[in-house]
């Protein structure tokens, strides 16, 4: 194999960072429709110079117009997943590439990844949304008595 093939074998089994956030409001969690995809939790690549926490936020916010407060998170792959309480509309603008944002109860049928994907993290999100809620420490990393971003599980 040439140097030049390698190297674009090695690039294209490297995945980029990447960030998603499973939030809620209430006993419903915030989904977002791609133009270009289906149904799946708002999210993205890191920048350069960003945390996946500040990815979590900055794409949360560009995908949905909502704050958001982040509870925990857990590395998955290449990336991390956050989970947290969705707050209030901050931006009125969205990505050029959603098509629609919505509170859901349950899963769409339509999804971008596989369903089992989606069901996992949702139950771990539900978890451990519960074990906060309930002023209990998560996974002894994270606890709702010490919730400011330095002391967020990374």
């Amino acid at each position: 194999m040439s140097p030049g093939a390698r190297q674009k074998k090695i690039a294209a089994t490297k995945r980029e960072p990447f960030a998603y956030v499973i939030a809620f409001r209430g006993d419903r969690f915030i989904m977002v429709r791609h133009k270009d995809r289906k149904w799946e939790m708002p999210g993205g690549r890191l920048e350069s110079h960003e945390t996946h926490e500040q990815a979590a936020e900055r794409e949360f916010i560009e995908e949905t117009g909502r704050a958001l407060e982040i509870i925990n998170c857990i590395d998955i792959d290449s990336g991390k997943v956050c989970f947290g309480f969705a707050g209030p509309r901050i931006r009125d603008k969205l990505s050029e590439e959603i098509a629609e944002v919505r509170e859901l109860q349950e899963l769409p049928s339509e999804l971008s990844f596989p369903l089992v994907e989606y069901e996992t993290l949702l139950a771990k999100a539900r978890s451990i949304m519960e074990t906060f809620k309930r002023g209990e420490a998560i996974n002894g990393s994270a606890s709702p008595r010490q919730n400011r971003p330095d002391d967020r599980s990374r």
